[in-house]
């Protein structure tokens, strides 16, 4: 019983939940929606549990008594959760400041406050004992394993973040709960992730101007395949929640399908828009890959984020609302001005 690992866990930290966090004598999961993440209130902090989802019985777990002043974000969805809390000054390393989007940040890289490791795979251990790093958040998808155990055991408390492998857009939001716990703004945490999903469902039940719903492809070529959203991704949710019919909605997979580029020519007919295709302009797409000008849906409309990537990555995750917002105007009102998305134009 799910309850019962609550209490034997809560044990093992030697910590007692406070009274607020309790139903009926079992500690609440202060998370709603994330798969992977739990967070319980206890007397003198927080416990929290993430879960690898390779490993299932891979489970880290510690508890949180203080929150941290100095903290490297390896990820671009780290930063715009860090921003999204205002807390950009707790930062001292970032992974590329080529994916940068962030003001804040770009102001303290230059000032040297905040350094820039380059890259999430070699980490410099001497930077970031430079920087006195406190805490370290990673995605667990990298061959940083034996860097991780070694910042350990020099003093670092090393965090894996699986935000990107849930499979619900607010799932991925919630993550920001964990953000608020490192930095000692958890309230402040829980107010924006339910502005966020207030909005998310204020968004997904608003009637919708056309009555089909329309058949929407997403993704581009590569190599000699097209990639794309599997149909239990989160992309695929959100299609889902703004009424599109989605062309690999069927696809079992939570992460990316493959398709050939025959079965893309033959069988898109019905498609109407096209959304990420990697580019920002239609003669882009073209210099890319000149027999994209042969898929039935070029000459339709088509969508991407990728003006302002940098944007999008760092703040997609945290307002799944924003992205919603898009793709209801792409559906109903393409020529609002959006979050993220923009019409590619020649």
């Amino acid at each position: 019983m799910r309850w019962l690992a609550f209490l034997l866990i809560l044990l093992a930290f030697g910590c007692r939940p406070k009274s607020d966090s309790q139903r009926g004598g079992i500690p609440r999961n202060l998370c709603q929606y994330s798969k992977l993440l739990t967070i319980w209130r206890v007397e003198d902090g927080y416990a929290i549990e993430i879960q690898n989802p390779e490993h299932p019985k891979a489970r880290f777990k510690f508890l949180l008594k203080k929150s941290f002043k100095r903290i490297a974000a390896l990820s671009a969805t780290h930063v715009g959760m860090m921003a999204a809390l205002k807390q950009e000054h707790l930062l001292c390393a970032i992974p590329d400041k080529r994916y940068l989007h962030a003001p804040k940040v770009k102001k303290l890289l230059a000032k040297g406050s905040i350094i820039d490791l380059q890259s999430e795979q070699q980490l410099s251990v001497k930077k970031l004992l430079a920087k006195q790093t406190q805490a370290l958040i990673y995605s667990g998808f990298g061959p940083e394993k034996a860097q991780i155990k070694r910042l350990s055991t020099l003093g670092i408390t090393c965090i894996p973040n699986f935000e990107w492998r849930e499979t619900h857009p607010l799932a991925r939001a919630e993550w920001i709960l964990l953000f608020g716990a490192l930095t000692g703004q958890f309230e402040k945490a829980q107010l924006h992730f339910r502005k966020v999903c207030q909005n998310y469902m204020r968004i997904r039940k608003q009637p919708k101007l056309c009555n089909t719903n329309p058949n929407v492809i997403s993704g581009y070529i590569y190599g000699d395949q097209w990639i794309a959203p599997a149909g239990n991704s989160f992309e695929a949710k959100l299609y889902a929640d703004v009424a599109f019919a989605y062309y690999f909605n069927e696809r079992p997979g939570t992460g990316s399908c493959f398709s050939s580029i025959p079965s893309i020519l033959t069988k898109s007919a019905s498609v109407s828009i096209w959304l990420n295709p990697g580019q920002s302009s239609r003669s882009a797409l073209l210099a890319q890959y000149p027999k994209y000008k042969y898929f039935p849906f070029f000459e339709k409309r088509i969508f991407c984020y990728t003006h302002n990537t940098n944007f999008y990555w760092e703040w997609a995750a945290v307002r799944p609302d924003w992205v919603l917002s898009d793709l209801s105007n792409i559906r109903d009102n393409p020529t609002a001005d959006m979050h993220f998305y923009k019409e590619l134009k020649l």
